[in-house]
């Protein structure tokens, strides 16, 4: 997988403008990007493993075993382990650099 940009799913979220990558998948790893205002930028948050995003280390709420999202195809989805999980939508759009 190259570089990949990863975009909110919803125009007009508050906080970050969704017209604006706010992570990057480079190297099954995922990083804040310049736009998200709202995760430290320069370390790798996630780990990407068979398509589960993963916490790690550097996230400001510290390492998870179990996965917070899940792609689904160009989509990114919550886990039943992400405290806003919502089954009947995705959160994320994922972009060919």
């Amino acid at each position: 997988m190259g570089i990949k940009y990863v975009h909110q799913a919803r125009y007009g979220n508050i906080g970050a403008h969704s017209l604006r990558p706010q992570f990057m998948i480079k190297n099954n790893s995922v990083y804040a990007t310049s736009y998200n205002k709202t995760m430290p930028g320069g370390k790798p948050l996630y780990n990407v493993r068979g398509g589960a995003w993963y916490a790690t280390n550097f996230h400001p709420e510290g390492k998870s075993d179990r996965a917070l999202y899940e792609m689904r195809g160009d989509k990114v989805h919550t886990t039943t382990f992400h405290p806003e999980h919502n089954p009947n939508r995705h959160v994320f759009e994922v972009r060919d650099a």
